[in-house]
């Protein structure tokens, strides 16, 4: 089973997020913070990463800094509510850029896109 790491301040849409991929078949682990989630890199090797880049502390753009600096290879997709950071060459090396609404079908869709070869082998 594929494993999303998903990094986001905001508890309901942890919730939501955690009920609509497990339910995908999906493993979830959540963190609340930037700080937190390279925390748990440090022992944890996800298959995949959605990010939320507006938290607290370093947010998502801090944490990509950091992460690139580690030089794992996990896919990421950033998940965000600002629509404006489509095409924004702020944010290099992220797989995707999903915006954040009430449809969660192309998040769905490209999470299946990016884990597609760990859910064929797992299966």
């Amino acid at each position: 089973m594929a494993v999303i790491f998903h990094i986001e301040d905001e508890s309901s849409v942890r919730l939501l997020y955690r009920e609509v991929f497990e339910e995908q078949g999906y493993g979830v682990v959540q963190a609340e913070t930037a700080e937190e989630a390279l925390k748990t890199l440090k022992s944890f090797k996800p298959d995949l990463i959605i990010l939320d880049l507006k938290m607290p502390g370093i947010g998502g753009r801090g944490f990509l800094e950091k992460f690139h600096r580690l030089k794992l290879k996990i896919p990421i997709i950033v998940s965000t509510a600002y629509p404006y950071y489509q095409g924004d060459p702020g944010l290099p090396n992220v797989d995707a850029l999903v915006v954040k609404s009430g449809d969660l079908r192309e998040l769905i869709d490209k999470v299946r896109e990016l884990l597609g070869h760990v859910n064929d082998r797992a299966s």
